[in-house]
């Protein structure tokens, strides 16, 4: 088996930056994924400068902070940042145009950013839950030939098409459940322990400051998702299963 551990929202608070950085270091974290509207995007990013093996990816956000692109109206609430109601919102006024347009943004400033392109795409609350998102998604990842993580949330009113860029071949994406490593072994049979198959293993890794309590209702669990990948329990059954840590770097190319 072939596992990518990957850490959401890097970039989110200077907090949450440091305990993807102790993932990778301590732990067995082998992949992140970057929030680059975010105020503390480029502290994440010479985090990844000092730590230059960390595979990162781009974590497309509509949802929360303020857009990229100042031109981005539909999507927005009154006070300037993103309306994370939007992905509930089965009206017209949404203007898929500005969605593009706003995840295109954050694509080139990841590029103006760093110099480089992502290794992933993937989406922060699942930009496909809107009708059209999915599209948007593929689109990006075809135009510059990048994976992206199986899009969980695909509006079920929206015929689904086929993707034509460089699939991602997991089979399979799970999040951390709980402080009981055993819980997260658990979600793995023994027929997919023993298969060439890839997948991968989700959490939200980070440390508690102000400014993330300000940010997310997702804090206490950020600090048992560290405990989880920095757990020698865990890197002992990694050992054991013969897994192979990979990042989306080492994906195969079609």
């Amino acid at each position: 088996m072939k596992l990518i551990i990957n850490g959401d929202d890097f970039g989110i608070s200077r907090a949450c930056n440091l305990g993807i950085i102790d993932c990778f270091n301590h732990g067995v974290l082998t992949s992140t994924s970057i929030m680059i509207n975010m105020p503390h995007a480029e502290d994440a990013i010479k985090l990844w400068e000092a730590n230059p093996k960390l595979s990162v990816g781009l974590h497309l956000n509509i949802t929360l902070g303020y857009p990229v692109n100042k031109r981005t109206k539909s999507i927005l609430k009154e006070d300037g940042t993103f309306n994370k109601a939007i992905l509930n919102d089965s009206s017209n006024h949404i203007k898929l145009v500005e969605i593009a347009q706003e995840c295109q943004a954050q694509v080139d400033r990841f590029i103006q950013l760093t110099g480089k392109i992502p290794d992933h795409i993937n989406s922060h609350h699942g930009i496909e839950a809107i009708y059209g998102g999915s599209q948007i998604i593929q689109e990006l990842a075809n135009r510059y030939d990048l994976p992206i993580r199986q899009l969980t949330f695909v509006n079920k009113n929206e015929c689904f098409k086929e993707i034509i860029h460089r699939t991602i071949p997991i089979q399979k994406m799970l999040t951390v459940p709980s402080k009981n490593i055993a819980d997260t072994i658990n979600l793995f049979s023994q027929e997919e322990l023993n298969s060439d198959g890839y997948f991968e293993l989700i959490g939200h890794p980070g440390y508690i400051d102000y400014e993330l309590t300000q940010l997310s209702s997702l804090t206490i669990g950020r600090c048992i998702d560290i405990q989880c990948f920095c757990a020698e329990e865990l890197k002992n059954w990694i050992k054991q299963n013969h897994i192979e840590l990979i990042s989306y770097k080492d994906l195969p190319q079609k």
